[in-house]
């Protein structure tokens, strides 16, 4: 039976392995020590926060009947929000986020999709695929401490463009494609309250702002709503413009940026934590959703090959997915 490596345990790399688990064999490498990739959730005790993918909307036919026995399952729901627009503290618009045009999360956190979707998989977590070589007639799969992880007749990316660019061969008839695919960083600021904020929504994007978007995250379905939680990402630009910048003072500055904005002081958090996504969104969308290559026997696939959202990584999936079947 062929066997197939896919580097990625986020719903891209899942769900094409789920797609070949039938006529493959599969193993599903991750660096991280959950499933999902940025459908990730952090836990704090008694805090929780999803640092990375937002919610999720479904906009294709494909994509809701996707989700939809996980939605009758209960382990994705919509998320009733009171949502603003703001330009930097002055209210620009607002809206209720209602079943007219749903915005779901996981439940309990947001990776429990790709926990149910990785069922019955071999996925190996905490395992950095540094190096990929031809041997033999097949790729062979090396990790960061030297060690070799298998061989395989075929290899498919399933993480961050630039990232990918770096690990598959130059041979790729599709690298350069790969390489011209630029991801924006993101900070993630979460923030524990023994007391709530006195904010009257609980999501808000935020214009001429280092700050673009604040999250009530404990008003989220699933959530304990006791355990008051926010959730602040940067924007993409100052993010960028500070990648490589001391923690401590990127934390200081968007504190300060959160306080303007709200007219509240975060800097009374309980608990307070900085994550930095140093490839989080797009600065291009090209479309492309199917980058294969049948005679080296290479793929690419992720949300960075369409729109940059958690459908687009489920649609370049599905699409790589219709391309393997008429070479394997």
């Amino acid at each position: 039976m062929t066997t197939i490596a896919i580097i990625g345990a986020g719903l891209a790399g899942l769900t094409v392995a789920q797609g070949l688990r039938d006529r493959a064999d599969v193993v599903v490498f991750d660096k991280s020590r959950g499933l999902g990739g940025r459908m990730a959730t952090r836990r704090a005790d008694p805090y929780a926060f999803d640092h990375g993918a937002q919610y999720l909307r479904a906009r294709s036919a494909e994509f809701k009947a996707f989700l939809a026995p996980y939605i009758d399952q209960g382990i994705v729901r919509p998320w009733h929000a009171r949502y603003v627009e703001l330009d930097r503290d002055h209210l620009m618009s607002e809206e209720r986020w209602d079943d007219a045009d749903p915005r779901y999360v996981g439940v309990p956190a947001m990776n429990e999709p790709a926990k149910q979707l990785a069922g019955g998989l071999d996925v190996r977590l905490q395992e950095l695929v540094t190096g990929i070589t031809r041997w033999a007639g097949r790729w062979r799969l090396h990790g960061d401490d030297g060690s070799k992880l298998g061989e395989f007749d075929w290899v498919l990316s399933a993480i961050p463009a630039q990232q990918a660019a770096a690990l598959l061969p130059a041979s790729f008839s599709q690298i350069r494609t790969v390489r011209e695919v630029r991801l924006a960083g993101c900070y993630a600021l979460m923030l524990g309250f023994t007391e709530p904020l006195a904010l009257d929504w609980h999501a808000a994007r935020i214009h001429d702002a280092d700050v673009s978007w604040i999250a009530v995250n404990s008003s989220k379905p699933g959530r304990d709503p006791t355990r008051f939680s926010l959730v602040a990402q940067s924007s993409n630009s100052w993010a960028e413009a500070h990648i490589d910048d001391d923690p401590a003072s990127v934390q200081r500055h968007l504190l300060k940026e959160i306080g303007e904005i709200t007219g509240q002081d975060p800097t009374g958090a309980e608990h307070c934590v900085l994550h930095r996504w140093r490839y989080a969104n797009l600065d291009r969308r090209d479309g492309k959703l199917a980058l294969l290559d049948p005679e080296k026997r290479l793929a690419a696939c992720g949300d960075w090959c369409g729109e940059g959202r958690v459908e687009a990584a489920f649609t370049s999936a599905r699409d790589i997915l219709s391309a393997l079947g008429p070479v394997m």
